[in-house]
Parts: C-alpha cells; sequence; structure tokens
C-alpha cells in the first residue's frame, strides 16, 4: 500500500488549511492532534497527513488523531523534520519508507498511524494522567492566587453600546459542535434577542448562523475579516501591558475598536465582561472545561477560568452540559417529550 501525491506545508493549521485541496498531502508540525486541527484539515477532504511531531504523544488523549483515523485520511507520523518539505514537492510513501522528489529515500522515515497505534497510545495516556493531572492543577492554584485579585476587583471595561442589564448573553467560543449548537437556539434567539458575543473565530460561527455578533472579543488570531467587518464592537484582547499582537492587523482594516487589557483567556474575558454588564444569564457554546481542553490550546492551567466561574456561578450555563443531558433524557421516561438542546435550555431558562 501507497500514498503519493504533492505537498502542502504549514505550521499553523487555521493558516494551511485555507490552501488545501482534496488532492494535496498536507504536512504539518502538531504534537497531540486537536479536535478543531482535526476538524479543519478533514473538510478539506485532503489525500493524507504527514505530522512531523507526534500525532499521540501518550501525555493525554489527543481526540484530533483518532478523528482524522475514523474518517479515512490516511495520517502518518515521520522522522523527518519539517524543513525537509517545501509546497508542490512529489512525495511517495510506501509502507516506512518516503521517497521525495522521486530521488531522495528516507528508509523506516514514516509511521501509518491507526486504531492500534491509537490504543496504545490511550494506554500510555491511562498511566500519565494523574501526573499531568497533578501538574495542570498546581499550575492552575499558582495562577489563580497571581490573578483573583485582579479578576475579582476589576471594573476597568471599556463603554459598550450593547446593553447587557438583565438580559440573556450567549458567548460562543470556535469549536467542533458550536455551530450546531448555536443553530439549534434560532428560535430561542429569535424571540430572548439575546447579546451574542463571538471569542474570535466565535464571531464567524455567529455570523454562518444567520446572526450578527453584537461585540467580537480576542486576539484576533482565528477570526476571518468577514467576522471582524460584520461584527458590532470590537473588543481587542491584550496583555497587562497593553501589548495588542493583532493591533496592526485591525488598524489596517481601518475600524473602529476598544483595548481590553487583562489575564487570562478571551473566553473567560467574554464571561466576565457580560457578568459584570449585568446580563441576567449567561449561555457559553463552544467552552474550555476540561484538562483536555486547555491542553489541547496548549496551556497547562486554568487559573483565569477558576476564578471566573466562581466568580459569575449560576448565571452560567455551559451548553455542552446540556447537549450531554439530552443524549441521556433519550432514555429518560420523565424527560421524553424534550426533543432538543434548546427545548432544555427553556426548561433552565
Amino acid at each position: 500500500m501507497y500514498i503519493e501525491g504533492f505537498v502542502k506545508i504549514g505550521t499553523r493549521t487555521k493558516e494551511l488549511i485555507k490552501y488545501l485541496s482534496a488532492e494535496d498531502i498536507a504536512v504539518i508540525q502538531h504534537d497531540d492532534i486537536d479536535e478543531l486541527a482535526a476538524e479543519a484539515l478533514i473538510k478539506t477532504r485532503l489525500k493524507a497527513v504527514i505530522n512531523t511531531g507526534k500525532s499521540m504523544t501518550g501525555g493525554y488523549y489527543s481526540r484530533g488523531t483518532s478523528m482524522l483515523v475514523s474518517s479515512n485520511i490516511r495520517l502518518y507520523d515521520t522522522s523527518l523534520e519539517i524543513t525537509a518539505f517545501k509546497d508542490n514537492d512529489f512525495v511517495r510513501i510506501r509502507g516506512k519508507d518516503l521517497i521525495l522528489n522521486s530521488s531522495c529515500l528516507y528508509s523506516n522515515s514514516c509511521q501509518m498511524i491507526n486504531n492500534e497505534y491509537i490504543q496504545q497510545r490511550t494506554i500510555e495516556c491511562g498511566y500519565n494522567h494523574n501526573n499531568l493531572l497533578c501538574g495542570f492543577i498546581n499550575n492552575t492554584l499558582e495562577y489563580a492566587e497571581k490573578e483573583k485579585d485582579f479578576i475579582l476587583n476589576f471594573t476597568d471595561y471599556p463603554k459598550i453600546n450593547s446593553n447587557m442589564k438583565d438580559k440573556c448573553a450567549i458567548v460562543v467560543v470556535r469549536s467542533s459542535e458550536s455551530r450546531e449548537a448555536l443553530a439549534s437556539l434560532k428560535d430561542f434567539i429569535g424571540i430572548k434577542k439575546p447579546v451574542l458575543i463571538g471569542v474570535d473565530g466565535g464571531a464567524d460561527t455567529i455570523i454562518s448562523c444567520g446572526f450578527t455578533p453584537d461585540i467580537l472579543i480576542g486576539d484576533m488570531d482565528s477570526v476571518s475579516d468577514v467576522g471582524i467587518f460584520r461584527s458590532k464592537e470590537i473588543i481587542l484582547h491584550s496583555y497587562l501591558n497593553g501589548t495588542c499582537p493583532c493591533l496592526e492587523r485591525i488598524m489596517s482594516l481601518n475600524i473602529k475598536y476598544k483595548i481590553l487589557p487583562m489575564p487570562g483567556t478571551s473566553e473567560d474575558i467574554a464571561l466576565l465582561l457580560a457578568y459584570d454588564k449585568g446580563a441576567s444569564s449567561i449561555i457559553l457554546i463552544g467552552g474550555h472545561s476540561s484538562m483536555t481542553d486547555f491542553l489541547e490550546r496548549g496551556r497547562k492551567g486554568m487559573g483565569s477560568t477558576l476564578i471566573t466561574r466562581l466568580k459569575i456561578e449560576d448565571r452560567l450555563i455551559d451548553y455542552k452540559y446540556i447537549k450531554k443531558l439530552n443524549t441521556l433524557s433519550a432514555n429518560n421516561a420523565p424527560l421524553h417529550d424534550v426533543q432538543s438542546e434548546g427545548d432544555l435550555l427553556w426548561m433552565k431558562m
């Protein structure tokens, strides 16, 4: 069995997918492939993926690796550096050997990732889980101690046009399930008229469902220009010293914006903004709450998220748990009339 084709290279999957077609082989550098990266690659229907990182390191269960394999996309880990490849190189993989441009043979340099490989790494993840979790907890508590006073006492928000006082706010974070979740709330949104807050690429999700983001907040590293232009208000999440990596991009688009310097993730900041501006309830779609969620984002702890969730308490409705409850309710007689997550949300509200 062999695979061959022309390659496209990228260390940032969300940039690489813009140039991929069904005939391409993607060359990436990605340890522990995450769910969002896998979903984006799958949508391109590309031929195969060559990973110069380790698709599963065994540190924790990377959901993206199994997603690619279950979608019948051939996935190979290679011992070669990503610098060994150039865009439009022709690659053939036969067994464990890789031939580059029909001239360079790299013997025993590839491993095909299959279900057996995933099972072995999953066992390793189980062995490593407690040690990894211990380090994650320590990091969380360390940063929670550093950031708690700032987050709990912060009031210096920019003036916003959207009135959230005693209203519902929906905070949308980009995830593999966000679009489906938001679409299921179409009737709810039409009647309740909540304030829609997109966190970076979450604004694109809001737009794809036929709505307009009232607020776009984040460092703008994963939102499209369309998402920026279509949002009513732009808030740039900057470092505490005021440094804002996305400022040059935003200024080049010649749009109005506000800067909000705060620690933590942009998701945390969106939730805190809604809370401190008086939202009576906050629905979170695509949010991050587990260790794996944060490790997939390259974060070794969740200090700011812990403080944020403790602060906003029961105003928060995390949609992922509504979805899980709906799944469980299929065999639960008292909830047999519940047809969708939106129905459960009406019950909660």
